[in-house]
């Protein structure tokens, strides 16, 4: 072979046994792809680890596998030891000390070694050295107690289209290329092909309660929201709620309320400004045709976070203008609809779909004018009536202990409002309240007050405008 047909091999190699030739040529591609394949199966193989317990191989999201013990589901996380052997000496020294029933006597270990007697000693005198570790009886209440189980998680793509879609920008010009590997460098890291949901917490019927006290003039919100977590809290215990439009005048509290939801729940949380968008882009992306391509909203919320079921808040849906050339509301004839939102696909990244049918749609609106008939019929549409002034004076003491408490000043200030301060708020929106209430406060820390007086509230009817400048 002449030199330039052999220079790009990687490998070729010459032999003779007795009387045979033997020729080996490794080409370059069949090198690389093996190199990748190499490497992707030690991708899996680690994030494999960082997802199963090593006792029980029960899948465990979101662990690190190169903690001491390696990662631990609930069940087996203040289990001393790693290996089997390590258990059967534990459950030994419980039965002894009485705090498990006899079973069948501990055999060798799985080398098929007798086990060290001076190590048992050794875990028998740490024993002795504890107070007195016999469980209490249990409870009516404690046995009717459903046992823990596990985190619910999704399929949330598949992995084989997410290597295609490296590949395919691999011999691409370098910005592509590296957006590409970048974006699979993301998703790998908040779980690869799999994403858990956010569960319902053990006191989620106080959480009602809560938001019924917070949010009074959202009755029928918490009704709905209440039959669908009893309904999720008797299955896997994931948080989700059909799409729901919550309709009802502006400064009432309709995106407000939702953030307080996602706060409690422990959930992403992301505002779309529909009154704002002049495509469907900021929800589905852009196409990948375009040189300034990006994903939407949807995408890189679920993608890059390892929970599947955020919540989203569609603002100002009743405003959103649907005359251009691209509609804004295109999207959400997909996204809205389970079956569709299951293998959703990014403008930007047409190479794999992923799940998007347990996002949490909360969308606010002033009426239903102007909303196409088919959204409609995908939402539950509730209707949210202004607070009363009584309703109103208990959330300005909510909005006013909330402040207090996300703000390193609020320890300055008495923790309640006085009723002659709060019978001057009970005429203003909630909108407003925040804005009122924080001149106050920054009038009363003027005069070097820790509460707020009548004085320092600048109530106006919101229309009046101040002149700035000069005067003649």
């Amino acid at each position: 072979m002449k030199q330039a047909d052999y220079r790009h091999l990687p490998l070729f190699c010459a032999t003779t046994q007795r009387d045979k030739l033997s020729l080996r040529v490794e080409l370059v591609g069949a090198s690389i792809n093996r190199d990748r394949a190499l490497l992707d199966l030690i991708e899996a193989a680690r994030h494999a680890a960082q997802q199963h317990c090593p006792v029980c191989s029960a899948p465990v999201i979101g662990g690190d596998a190169n903690v001491s013990q390696g990662v631990r589901c609930k069940r087996h996380a203040a289990t001393i030891g790693l290996y089997t052997e390590d258990l059967k000496r534990n459950q030994k020294l419980a039965v002894a000390q009485g705090l498990l029933s006899p079973t069948a006597k501990p055999e060798k270990s799985i080398r098929d070694e007798p086990l060290d007697s001076s190590t048992d000693r050794a875990v028998h005198a740490i024993l002795q050295a504890l107070p007195d570790m016999t469980p209490p009886k249990s409870t009516p209440e404690q046995l009717s107690r459903p046992e823990s189980r596990a985190t619910p998680q999704i399929a949330f793509l598949e992995a084989a289209s997410l290597h295609s879609f490296v590949e395919r920008h691999r011999a691409k010009p370098g910005e592509k290329a590296k957006r590409a590997q970048y974006i699979a460098e993301r998703i790998r890291a908040a779980g690869h092909e799999h994403r858990r949901l956010g569960e319902l917490p053990d006191d989620w019927a106080k959480l009602i309660e809560d938001f019924q006290r917070d949010f009074p003039n959202f009755a029928e919100l918490a009704e709905v929201l209440h039959d669908h977590f009893a309904l999720h809290a008797m299955g896997d215990g994931r948080v989700a709620w059909s799409p729901i439009l919550l309709v009802g005048p502006a400064g009432i509290g309709k995106t407000e309320a939702a953030r307080w939801l996602a706060g409690r729940l422990s959930l992403p949380f992301r505002v779309i400004d529909m009154a704002s968008t002049q495509s469907s882009a900021p929800l589905a992306g852009s196409e990948s045709y375009w040189s300034n391509s990006e994903s939407g909203v949807v995408f890189e919320l679920l993608a890059y976070q390892p929970q599947a079921n955020p919540v989203v808040v569609l603002d100002e849906l009743d405003k959103t203008d649907q005359q251009r050339q691209y509609d804004p509301l295109a999207a959400l004839y997909t996204l809205l609809e389970p079956r569709c939102a299951r293998d959703f696909i990014d403008l930007s990244i047409r190479d794999f779909g992923i799940d998007a049918s347990h996002v949490n749609w909360i969308a606010t609106a002033n009426s239903t004018d102007g909303i196409p008939a088919p959204l409609l019929s995908r939402m539950t549409v509730l209707n949210v009536q202004a607070p009363t002034p009584e309703q109103v004076a208990y959330i300005a003491q909510s909005i006013y202990g909330r402040m207090l408490a996300e703000n390193s000043w609020g320890t300055a200030f008495v923790p309640k409002l006085d009723e002659e301060v709060v019978a001057k708020l009970m005429n203003l929106p909630p909108r407003r309240l925040g804005k009122v209430l924080c001149r106050a406060l920054g009038r009363a820390a003027r005069d070097e007050r820790g509460h707020v007086l009548p004085s320092d509230l600048e109530i106006t009817n919101g229309t009046a405008c101040r002149r700035i400048g000069f005067m003649s």
